[in-house]
């Protein structure tokens, strides 16, 4: 004997309830890639996280990302920002004063993705000032820092 099952549509407030258990927010992202030490790489895909904490470098990224507190603001966590592990790779092309590397040379760079979020709202000179902090201590000649559009961030409510 075959049975069948009915699901009943979802009442309206069933409905309303589902959406309220979802909180979207509009917010930017600013994606910075940020080199460290090969050693600091290798540590982190080891699982030693710490070692961000004491990469020279990273640290004055550490240092910009707990100083502002319109980057990441979660409401009950703040300086909220993910990190992905990679290589960045490049050709220094003459007229270049690498940090690493030599001109017409191919260089690998051990490389940090780190982003971070800020309102969507913050004005122009909020938005500047954090851009310029960043840019200003990225030891690269020419930093590579994305800005997003808008886009909708979506938390529990």
């Amino acid at each position: 004997m075959a049975t069948t099952t009915i699901t009943p549509e979802p009442t309206a407030a069933e409905r309303h309830d589902a959406h309220a258990s979802v909180r979207r927010r509009t917010v930017r992202t600013i994606k910075v890639y940020w080199p460290v030490a090969s050693s600091t790489l290798t540590a982190c895909a080891k699982g030693d996280l710490d070692a961000l904490r004491t990469d020279q470098s990273f640290a004055s990224l550490l240092r910009i990302l707990e100083t502002s507190p319109e980057l990441g603001d979660f409401g009950v966590y703040g300086d909220v920002f993910e990190v992905s592990l990679g290589v960045e790779g490049f050709t220094v092309q003459p007229g270049a004063r690498p940090a690493l590397g030599s001109i017409g040379g191919r260089s690998l760079s051990a490389t940090l993705a780190v982003t971070t979020h800020v309102d969507a709202a913050a004005d122009d000179d909020t938005l500047t000032r954090i851009l310029t902090r960043l840019v200003d201590a990225h030891p690269w000649e020419v930093p590579v820092i994305e800005l997003s559009a808008p886009l909708d961030l979506v938390s529990r409510a």
